[in-house]
Parts: structure tokens; sequence; C-alpha cells
């Protein structure tokens, strides 16, 4: 059985969150995410929540700028 694209979010605050990011960031999210669920094998929303704590950790500044627009 084949697993469903990861741009298709499993958790709806984690979608929440990436909607509001900037392309750049969703890009690194999403690399991260696809690297710890291909490579690392880990379950998918895990490595989708890992993967965001790794942006606000690398990149706090834009994440709280881009979090708190409206």
């Amino acid at each position: 059985m084949s697993k469903p694209p990861l741009t298709t979010f499993t958790d709806e605050s984690i979608t929440a969150v990436i909607q509001k990011l900037p392309p750049l960031l969703v890009e690194l999210w999403h690399e991260r995410a696809t690297i710890r669920e291909f490579d690392g094998g880990l379950p998918r929303d895990l490595a989708e929540a890992l993967a965001l704590i790794d942006v606000v950790r690398l990149y706090p500044l834009e994440t709280l700028v881009a979090l708190t627009q409206k």
C-alpha cells in the first residue's frame, strides 16, 4: 500500500502553522519531514511534527513573524 504525498498534512494544527509560513520555510519543513519519514523510518505525523520543530528552532524570528501576521 502506498502512502499519500507528504503535502497532505496529517495533523490539523500542523496544517494551520504550515499554511502561514513563507514558501522557503514550507520547503525546508517539507524536506526535513520527508527525510525523517523515508530515510529515518518515522511515522508520517511524527516526521511532520519534528520537522516543524526544526524550522522553528532554525528560524525563530521568521516563524514568529509569519505566525503573528493576520
